[in-house]
């Protein structure tokens, strides 16, 4: 029960409902759906969901990603999966994975590659 809970912060706890772990990673990936498509950096993944922080050099730029798009994540040297925007952040989306075989072999493969 203790891994359950996270610290935010010095002093805000939350639940911590994910069935499995996060690996924290940085690398170049790409959100995209419909005609929105943003590229940023992907900080952690399991093979659940995924975390997605998005750069703007020049500047603030809306994402316009909303909860419940259907996402197609890209790694820049890697697969491609799809999935569901669960969180929306000013920087950043988190994305829920689909889970059929052929996802979760992608899925895998992002993993195995950050830890290669």
């Amino acid at each position: 029960l203790a891994n359950q809970f996270r610290w935010r912060g010095s002093r805000h706890m939350s639940i911590d409902n994910r069935q499995s772990p996060r690996i924290e990673i940085s690398k170049l990936a790409f959100a995209k759906e419909g005609d929105k498509a943003h590229g940023g950096l992907l900080r952690d993944v399991s093979r659940n969901g995924a975390f997605i922080e998005f750069y703007y050099p020049m500047g603030r730029v809306e994402h316009g990603f909303k909860a419940g798009d259907k996402i197609e994540l890209t790694l820049d040297d890697g697969p491609t999966v799809m999935g569901s925007a669960v969180r929306i952040e000013e920087n950043g989306i988190a994305v829920a994975f689909e889970q059929d075989d052929a996802h979760v072999k992608g899925i895998d493969a992002m993993i195995a590659a950050d830890q290669g």
